[in-house]
């Protein structure tokens, strides 16, 4: 059908194209913004210690609680990008930011940050970096490409932040460090405006034939007929259990002509199956998941994982400090992981658009490099030897950043990308509440970063461990 053939070739203009390169160039700030701030929030923490006079132990929960409650919204945001779409979420998300920020910059105490910076923050940036980070469904062909480029704004944000932080401590203290940062974030709000909704025709193989009962004098088209009359399916091409009017497209217009005395006419529908149809059909939580062993395993690994993968941004830079580098140059260390986990991000994404490179054996690999290497960073005692620790990490890193999504995507189905990938940042937020704060107990137990290194890195290469059977488990369930 020529219609059909228009159809398709629309959808497919939309979902390669400018577009889709216009909202990831808006993912990319939103995550450059977020990321950028909470990455380099080690930075603020021991401004902290100072300004409040309290130990590392407790103003270690800060970070902890922004990181935590920013990843357990994962659902959240995935569930609210559902029903309201990513836009909504992501400005909402600008402006409790926007709040939380400025209202630091006036708290009396630690116990106010824990409201201000831990919630309202942590809220605030798991609305914006959620639908920052699934809206590369606009891509078909280059997602994974449009994913890396997506998380080179964690990289960039990590380069730029880290100096730019250092300078506004430098010389606005801390409570003026907050309001800029506020004021910055508020950005995001005009960054959100870029995220366009998009409904998409299904094809053919979409198609459902229903059978449509009226009585001729009373409409005169197919939308008011779907519209006044109830719809029976006759045939059922792709096993969908129910059909409403509200997820049709109406591919042929119905003619006073083509009705037959009984006053029915079977007229084909494209019913719109993709994840980018009207958000207010889906389901809000996808409980279902879970019942993919390959995706409990990928919980099970990501929670493992954020034991220790954030603690190089927290103490890396007190570590170099403990080592007799000047802090001016530690700081510089965040931003080394930031740029080359800008270039890895897009390494990453360019390599595993490849069909043959598998995306599950590089995030394994990775994982597995990233815990060996923390392990062993209490043997680089040398800013030399930190820069190139700084360089590994932020390559490592990169990879499983860029590869988890697209993971999730090949094991479950892209269509369930946004959901999948809500859960999985509810493991990583239950996960930063334990990991932060007993690695800073560490170092009030034993003196030294030494400990916190060895913990860090022995659990991230347990999660690499446990990724490795992925493959024999999606197997069976294909067979399945």
């Amino acid at each position: 059908m020529k219609s059909e053939e228009k159809s398709s070739e629309r959808v497919a203009n939309q979902l390669d194209g400018k577009r889709g390169w216009v909202v990831t160039a808006a993912c990319f700030m939103a995550a450059f913004l977020t990321d950028g701030i909470t990455f380099c929030f080690g930075l603020i923490l021991f401004e902290l210690i100072q300004v409040f006079d309290e130990p590392v132990e407790k103003v270690a929960w800060i970070p902890s609680f922004l990181l935590g409650i920013q990843l357990l919204s994962g659902p959240l945001a995935s569930a609210l990008s559902n029903r309201f779409g990513f836009r909504a979420v992501i400005v909402s998300g600008s402006v409790l930011g926007f709040a939380g920020l400025t209202c630091s910059s006036f708290a009396p105490s630690v116990d106010v940050l824990f409201l201000t910076v831990g919630l309202m923050c942590g809220v605030a940036f798991g609305l914006v970096w959620t639908p920052a980070v699934v809206a590369v469904s606009y891509f078909e062909n280059r997602r994974s490409l449009a994913t890396g480029v997506v998380m080179c704004g964690s990289g960039m944000g990590t380069f730029v932040f880290a100096p730019f932080i250092y300078w506004l401590l430098e010389n606005y203290a801390l409570r003026g460090t907050f309001l800029i940062l506020g004021a910055l974030y508020l950005n995001c709000a005009a960054v959100g405006a870029f995220f366009r909704p998009m409904k998409r025709v299904g094809r053919k193989s979409h198609g459902t034939v229903i059978k449509l009962n009226m009585k001729r004098r009373q409409c005169k088209t197919t939308r008011e007929l779907l519209e006044n009359t109830e719809v029976s399916m006759l045939a059922l091409e792709r096993g969908q259990s129910d059909v409403s009017t509200e997820e049709c497209v109406i591919e042929e217009e119905l003619r006073p002509a083509d009705l037959v005395e009984d006053g029915t006419k079977q007229v084909d529908v494209l019913c719109a199956t993709d994840q980018m149809e009207s958000s207010r059909n889906r389901s809000i939580f996808k409980f279902s998941l879970f019942r993919s062993p390959s995706f409990v395993l990928v919980c099970t690994s990501s929670f493992v994982q954020l034991l220790g993968s954030f603690v190089p941004y927290v103490y890396l830079t007190a570590y170099a400090i403990d080592m007799g580098i000047s802090k001016e140059a530690a700081s510089f260390l965040l931003s080394i992981v930031g740029v080359t986990n800008t270039v890895g991000n897009i390494a990453v994404g360019a390599l595993t658009s490849h069909p043959k490179v598998s995306v599950l054996l590089t995030n394994n690999i990775a994982l597995s490099l990233e815990g060996l290497l923390l392990i062993a960073c209490p043997l680089f005692t040398t800013y030399g030897a930190l820069v190139f620790f700084a360089v590994m990490y932020g390559l490592c890193s990169s990879c499983i950043s860029v590869c988890r999504p697209i993971l999730m995507g090949e094991m479950l189905g892209f269509d369930n990308v946004n959901n999948a990938f809500g859960f999985v940042l509810m493991f990583y937020g239950l996960a930063s509440f334990i990991g932060i704060p007993l690695a800073g107990h560490l170092y009030g137990t034993y003196g030294d970063y030494n400990g916190t290194f060895y913990f860090a890195g022995s659990v991230v290469f347990v999660a690499g461990a446990i990724c490795y059977p992925l493959a024999c488990i999606k197997n069976k369930d294909n067979e399945a």
